[in-house]
């Protein structure tokens, strides 16, 4: 009597518990639907933020960009709203016709906070007087990072930025149709020396005086000071670099100046300057954590 007693009291339970379990599972697939439908808005709103941000970078309007941005935004160069605008404003007067484009990878929600993955390139023309000459030169960018986003009152804006990696070549004369690559470690610890590279790719009768420098990322900008020295017959140049302690980002640098080597008669040779390049690599510098304590 006890067994078939216990069997119909689980019985009983189940009976008593299965509307519930039944509501529990529709409530929780409605909930679902609901999250579905909402971060499918989210995500079309981004895009269209994203579509509006290249837009407005295009066409250099300062103004209308202001309004995608929070108040409260902060990259991870440290640069606040005001100075990220204030270097922005100071990039496009060197170069009027800067354009851009951003390839929107994956975007991540998370209530309130969004994270966008992008790759962004940029381009442009410049020209430069030297001594009595005018001289084309080209600059070129391309990244890789993440924008940080927050809903405010059922509007995205962009909250912050964590840059990845960044390359960036303003090239002149000759240097525009030469191969020049940098290689620099993305990532190093604070103080650590790392190894960064130029490798050019050049005529024989092109002779080429180079220096490799670091600098802080910091605004305004400052020009770093470096010897040029010439170029190695391997056409690479490497040095050692020592991290900042200052918990700064830094921008491995490479200043190239291109000379060609002309025949005048069997013992004479006129040697002129046909170009110049400045390639840069993004190294991001992780600040030592003292509170990490290890024990045996």
């Amino acid at each position: 009597m006890k067994k078939i007693l216990s069997i119909l009291l689980i019985a009983s339970i189940f009976a008593l518990s299965a509307p519930a379990t039944q509501a529990a599972i529709i409530s929780d697939r409605s909930y679902r639907a609901s999250v579905r439908k909402e971060q499918k808005n989210d995500i079309k709103q981004i895009k269209a933020l994203f579509k509006k941000h290249v837009l407005l970078a295009n066409k250099h309007d300062i103004d209308g960009l202001n309004f995608l941005y929070s108040d409260n935004y902060v990259n991870n160069d440290g640069f606040d709203k005001k100075t990220y605008f204030k270097s922005i404003e100071a990039t496009w007067e060197s170069c009027k016709d800067l354009t851009y484009t951003t390839e929107i990878l994956s975007i991540e929600i998370n209530g309130d906070h969004a994270n966008v993955y992008v790759n962004e390139t940029a381009s442009g023309t410049l020209v430069e007087k030297i001594e009595d000459f005018s001289i084309a030169g080209e600059i070129h960018s391309k990244a890789k990072g993440i924008y940080h986003l927050d809903s405010i009152n059922g509007n995205w804006y962009i909250s912050g930025e964590t840059a990845l990696s960044d390359e960036s070549s303003l090239v002149y004369g000759d240097a525009r149709y030469m191969n020049i690559e940098i290689q620099a470690p993305a990532q190093v610890n604070s103080g650590e020396n790392y190894t960064a590279s130029l490798k050019v790719e050049a005529d024989s009768n092109i002779l080429i005086t180079a220096s490799i420098t670091s600098d802080p990322v910091v605004f305004p900008t400052k020009t770093p000071q470096n010897d040029l020295r010439l170029l190695p017959e391997t056409q690479i140049l490497e040095r050692i670099i020592k991290a900042n302690t200052d918990n700064i980002n830094e921008y491995v640098i490479a200043s190239m100046a291109i000379s060609r080597v002309k025949p005048v008669d069997i013992e004479n040779y006129k040697i002129y300057m046909s170009g110049l390049a400045c390639v840069m690599k993004r190294v991001n510098v992780v600040p030592k954590n003292n509170f990490i304590k290890l024990e045996d």
